[in-house]
This record gives structure tokens, sequence and C-alpha cells, in this order.
């Protein structure tokens, strides 16, 4: 199952494309009008959300996690803010 979803964020876009097969993130693709740093730190953020289970409080603790172990800046968005994006897409699914 493919959904899409898109939050705007006070200081940026943030796009969702994500594929779910089994009850699990089986691809995930962010893009949008943000920077984030390091400058591989949304390619490897991709990586780490695949696999999980299709629920908020799994991808939160990631994003999360993610911004703790990898000193991840992307300035005027915090990780609740890709959350966002990333439960919107999902709840494309549901409908």
């Amino acid at each position: 199952m493919k959904g899409e979803g898109s939050y705007k964020a006070a200081k940026g876009l943030i796009r969702v494309k994500i594929i779910v097969q089994e009850e699990k993130i089986r691809d995930v693709t962010i893009s949008g009008d943000f920077f984030m740093y390091p400058e591989d730190s949304l390619w490897k953020l991709e990586t780490a959300l695949r696999g999980l289970p299709p629920n908020m409080e799994a991808v939160r603790a990631q994003l999360e996690d993610f911004y703790a172990k990898n000193g991840v800046l992307s300035p005027g968005l915090k990780p609740e803010d890709f959350a966002e994006a990333i439960y919107r897409a999902l709840a494309t699914l549901l409908s």
C-alpha cells in the first residue's frame, strides 16, 4: 500500500511518500523545502525508518533517537514535524 502526505511546518514544507507491506514500512521518501545537517542525514533517516511498524509511537521514538544519536540539525524543524508528515502519509492508507 502506498501513501502520501505533507505537512507545512513553521519553517518548511515536508512531503512524504511511504510504502507499507506486511505491517512494516518498506520504503519512505522524504522531500520538501528544508535543510538537514549533516548533509547525508535525510538519506540515513529514510533508511532508519524502513522496517518499523507503521504506527506513530515507533516512528516518533525512531525520529528522536535518530536526531540524538546523529547530531542532526534541521533549522526551523523538529522531529515532531517530520513525525506529523509521516503520520499524514500513513493516514492516507486508512482512508
